[in-house]
């Protein structure tokens, strides 16, 4: 197993802030020569110069023909001091340049992806309609045909292979996924356009994906793209996050947690070790993510974990973390952590879980001066990154750290101040929904994982050593024990991004601590 590393302290945008930084080093010096070059200009028309010019012209005239060598010559400290400023302007517009062509690259492939995606969307309609004529029709044909029943009933016995064996293609090659979720924005409007011109014309290929999305289509603008899914889903009484944010009470430990068996869907009851849940590394994170999923019955309404550490000079940190989605239903329920607070998130809007994690921090104590580390894993890395993107919410709190897993955060504007760190699976589709890369900074360690289909038997201590067998595909290649695994991958890598990042974070994994549950739920 192995990992890449992209960002941080080793990536181009540390480079980049080295140039910056070398450029601001030799502005310091041109300025310092000049100085130099001033004082030694002044040698020429000192007093004591002058009135000895009069006794030794000859003399005095060598000393100012070296003063002027010295100043204003070809190899002149005003000469050098100007050589030094020019070379920060070129390295400063070198910077600038590369990351202005970085970023017209990525504008360049978001539209062309989109201009795809809409093409697609445009030509789906008739492809699926004309494709089901079509195999409707070479159904009847292979029934028609001898040996044809025997062939379909094959097909139909072992679909459950097939499907495995598509799954297997679609994780041996994830650029499938990333193409498409590129496209994916493009792809919904131009279906919407189709179908509106199917429906009513030409005027209602215009007037259908308008009026579904609150005039937020046709756009090339990922934000306003889901902001008119959102006002879509919302003409059907779908993804409703309106109101006021729900209650939040502390969660009593029990000595003993149940999960659900992915296999036999039978509920197993484990001891519960306490001291499991003060994370002092990367895989016990995700760990401990896990541990939120596998806590949660169907009666759940969602947890939000806090674990604040006390160190020997009195000072406490806290490391808030945040559970994956947990009900998938495209209408709203009693658990936040659901589709519903994804696709407003992934728009940019202020949710009501966000707001409800914030309840939790508040009634966890959490100071206006303590140091903050959010960590999530799938949604809950989306709102971590959210939440630390926030102004007014690092007004409140001193956010110092973001750890996600399989999360899309590629678009929030995370300020250099928050250190971030990013684990994605290559064959995990999840990332790869807000159509971007994350950005390469020296504050922002991207980990990226190609897992092998020989590395999905995974287990955790929780589990007293039973190992699940995962599958081949996205689905399980989002599994936070999984991540759990990239972590320790991580803890144990001699990067120096990493290395520099986990010396920074020290503070959140070591001290006394004290681990408290809140339940959150929606009114």
């Amino acid at each position: 197993m192995s990992i890449e590393v992209h960002g941080g302290a080793g990536g181009m945008g540390a480079r980049m802030q080295d140039l910056r930084s070398e450029a601001g080093l030799l502005d310091g010096l041109g300025d310092e020569v000049r100085r130099w070059s001033g004082a030694v200009a002044g040698t020429a028309i000192d007093g004591d110069v002058l009135e000895a010019a009069v006794l030794c012209p000859l003399e005095v005239a060598a000393v100012e023909g070296k003063v002027t060598a010295a100043t204003v010559g070809p190899n002149g400290l005003l000469v050098v001091s100007t050589a030094f400023e020019t070379t920060a302007v070129v390295l400063r517009a070198s910077a600038t340049t590369y990351e202005f062509v970085d970023q017209a690259n990525e504008r360049l492939m978001e539209a062309l992806s989109n201009a795809a995606g809409f093409a697609v969307g445009l030509a789906l309609p008739g492809l699926v309609l004309g494709g089901g004529l079509l195999a409707l029709g070479g159904g009847l044909t292979l029934l028609a045909t001898p040996g044809g029943p025997l062939l379909v009933a094959a097909l139909v016995r072992n679909r459950d292979q097939l499907g495995a064996l598509g799954m297997q293609a679609l994780h041996d090659n994830p650029w499938l996924f990333e193409g498409l979720t590129r496209m994916a924005p493009g792809l919904i409007q131009g279906g919407t356009v189709s179908i509106g011109t199917l429906l009513g014309g030409p005027v209602g290929g215009l007037l259908l994906p308008f009026a579904l999305s609150g005039g937020k289509w046709p756009t090339g603008d990922y934000e306003d793209a889901v902001a008119g899914l959102i006002n879509a889903g919302g003409q059907f009484g779908l993804f409703d996050d309106a109101g006021k944010a729900g209650t939040v009470g502390e969660v009593e430990i029990p000595e003993t947690a149940r999960f659900q068996d992915p296999v036999t869907g039978e509920w197993i009851e484990v001891p519960y070790d306490a001291d499991l849940h003060a994370p002092d590394s990367v895989e016990d994170i995700f760990l401990e993510q896990y541990d939120l999923y596998r806590d949660a019955d169907p009666d759940n309404t969602g947890q939000v974990q806090i674990v604040t550490r006390t160190h020997p000079d009195g000072t406490v940190t806290h490391v808030v973390q945040i559970p994956g989605t947990e009900e998938w239903a495209p209408q709203r329920g009693d658990n936040p952590f659901d589709l519903t607070s994804n696709v407003h998130l992934m728009a940019g809007h202020d949710t009501l879980v966000a707001q409800q994690v914030q309840a939790a921090m508040r009634a966890a104590g959490i100071g206006p001066g303590e140091p903050v580390m959010l960590t999530g894993h799938s949604q809950g890395g989306i709102i971590a990154a959210s939440l630390a993107a926030d102004p007014d919410f690092r007004a409140q709190y001193d956010v110092q750290s973001v750890v996600t897993g399989g999360s899309p955060i590629a678009r929030f504007d995370i300020p250099p101040s928050v250190q971030v760190l990013a684990l994605e699976h290559d064959q995990d589709v999840v990332p790869m929904l807000d159509g971007r890369e994350n950005v390469d900074r020296p504050n922002v360690v991207t980990i990226e994982r190609d897992v092998d289909a020989s590395e999905l038997t995974v287990g955790t201590p929780y589990t007293g050593g039973r190992q699940d067998q995962l599958s081949p595909g996205p689905a399980d290649a989002h599994d936070n024990r999984l991540y759990a695994e990239t972590g320790a991958l991580v803890d144990s890598s001699t990067d120096p991004g990493v290395q520099a990042w986990r010396a920074d974070q020290e503070q959140f994994f070591s001290g006394d601590a004290e681990v408290t549950r809140w339940d959150v739920t929606r009114p």
